[in-house]
């Protein structure tokens, strides 16, 4: 196997069938290359603390003896050249060019050859000591070169080769099956958050930790893509049945179909709006939960939720939020209770002894799923807990035929404007909204139909006649 040295390696590429050399980089072609160092999608998140990275740059500086671990780059032929992805040593190497840009200090009690440079800032180090600085910069790293490396292919050598399996969560593993889905996740989830993963910093005891804002503090952010996990679980339960529950075989196996060359998502995610749309939903109730039960939102009793809610809105049209949580957490604590053991005289979907409610809590598996929505359907059935359900005509859409005849009783005009409207521009609206409910007259009906043109009824929404108009004038 050939040995290319960074300074050299350019002359190689793209010469040889090889896919894989062994060679070195200096930490100066580290910080001027066009190196990815960024997380691709089977990657672990950087979860490196300043304590760890100061321990990398004495490695580099005072215990050379035990010098930087091996690192893996991907070579990529573009227009201009070449490009660079770190496959391995993300860590490692983000450590030590993140002191070059001056974001940390070394560490104390760092003598470098009879030189104190304790506590010292890169350009400290490069004015005070510039024979240290440039013995830095020198520093060499074992490397392996990969050329002719797909994506699938980079990513299996990650997971299967470079790294111990059995040390990555989950939610590792199937974010290196690469394809829109992931990618979504992701984004969704970290790089480009929606609200409903908005994070914030609280300092206990002097030191700073992140959370979710709308979770409770004790959904442990670890860095290891838990919110991936609790995004991709909410999708695969929406999509596959909430009450069959979920493993992480099932899960993977189902994140691999779906993103084949024949998979539902294979030239694109198909289902982002449905997606948003459920984590719109998600947020307006997280958003309402009282403060005294945002300590128990943690990643299962979140989802049970939102899912729990959505059951109801399928079945019955709409919810009450503010009401609805308070009655999912009201009767949480009332079949948690050890004292009143309500829980004592029933059964699990399987038949065996139910626990205290609380305790179903520990697993997303069918079983205990079913259960939870079993109790909730007891308690919501005795109505002594509101619940909020709105009933609404679960019918949403009127008849192509009621539309066209109420469009020619109103002389071929919006009901609204007056404005005269083609049979192409004319869209069915419910007079009384939908969500004013069943009680005050909410249906699809022909007598609560009106026709107006396509672009009022979507700006319309669920606005009365009168707001609309008040709006418009």
């Amino acid at each position: 196997m050939e040995y290319l040295p960074c300074e050299t390696a350019e002359q190689s590429f793209g010469k040889t069938e090889k896919q894989c050399n062994n060679g070195d980089v200096s930490i100066d072609w580290l910080q001027s290359a066009n190196i990815n160092t960024q997380n691709r999608a089977y990657q672990r998140e950087k979860v490196s603390k300043v304590d760890w990275q100061q321990n990398i740059m004495r490695t580099v500086l005072v215990d050379s003896y035990a010098g930087i671990p091996e690192i893996h780059i991907r070579v990529i032929k573009t227009k201009g050249g070449w490009k660079y992805e770190l496959i391995d040593g993300q860590q490692r190497v983000t450590a030590i060019l993140e002191f070059l840009n001056n974001k940390y200090p070394l560490p104390n009690d760092m003598i470098f050859d009879g030189d104190d440079i304790s506590g010292m800032k890169i350009e400290e180090l490069r004015d005070d000591f510039p024979t240290i600085y440039e013995y830095l910069v020198e520093y060499r790293i074992s490397c392996k070169w990969y050329e002719k490396l797909s994506d699938l292919q980079t990513a299996h050598l990650f997971i299967e080769v470079l790294n111990n399996v059995n040390d990555m969560k989950p939610q590792e593993i199937r974010n290196a099956i690469l394809g829109f889905y992931s990618s979504y996740v992701r984004n969704t989830a970290r790089f480009e958050p929606h609200e409903l993963f908005e994070r914030v910093k609280t300092t206990v005891k002097n030191t700073e930790k992140q959370h979710l804002r709308w979770f409770s503090p004790n959904f442990t952010l670890a860095y290891r893509m838990e919110v991936d996990e609790f995004l991709s679980e909410l999708l695969y339960l929406n999509s596959n049945g909430v009450k069959k529950g979920i493993s992480h075989s099932k899960h993977r196996t189902w994140v691999e179909e779906i993103q084949k060359p024949e998979g539902k998502y294979a030239s694109s995610f198909v289902d982002k709006k449905k997606s948003d749309e459920l984590l719109n939903f998600a947020l307006s109730i997280l958003k309402v939960v009282p403060d005294h039960f945002k300590v128990k939102l943690n990643s299962m009793t979140a989802m049970m939720l939102v899912l729990y809610a959505k059951d109801l809105c399928k079945r019955f049209g709409d919810i009450n939020r503010e009401k609805y949580a308070s009655a999912f957490f009201e009767t949480y604590l009332l079949w948690s209770d050890t004292k009143k053991q309500l829980y004592a005289k029933e059964k699990t979907a399987n038949g065996n002894q139910m626990p205290p409610f609380n305790e179903l809590f520990g697993g997303k598996n069918g079983n205990a799923i079913q259960t939870i929505f079993n109790v909730l359907d007891k308690e919501r059935e005795k109505g002594e807990i509101n619940f909020g359900i709105i009933k609404l005509d679960l019918r949403k859409t009127f008849k192509r035929g009621d539309i066209v005849r109420k469009w020619q009783e109103q002389g071929g005009k919006c009901a609204l404007t007056g404005f005269e409207l083609t049979e192409k521009e004319i869209a069915g609206d419910h007079i009384i909204p939908r969500s004013a409910g069943l009680k005050a007259g909410g249906v699809t009906e022909y007598d609560n139909l009106q026709v107006i043109g396509k672009l009022d009824n979507i700006k319309k929404s669920n606005m009365s006649n009168e707001d609309y108009k008040s709006k418009i004038a």
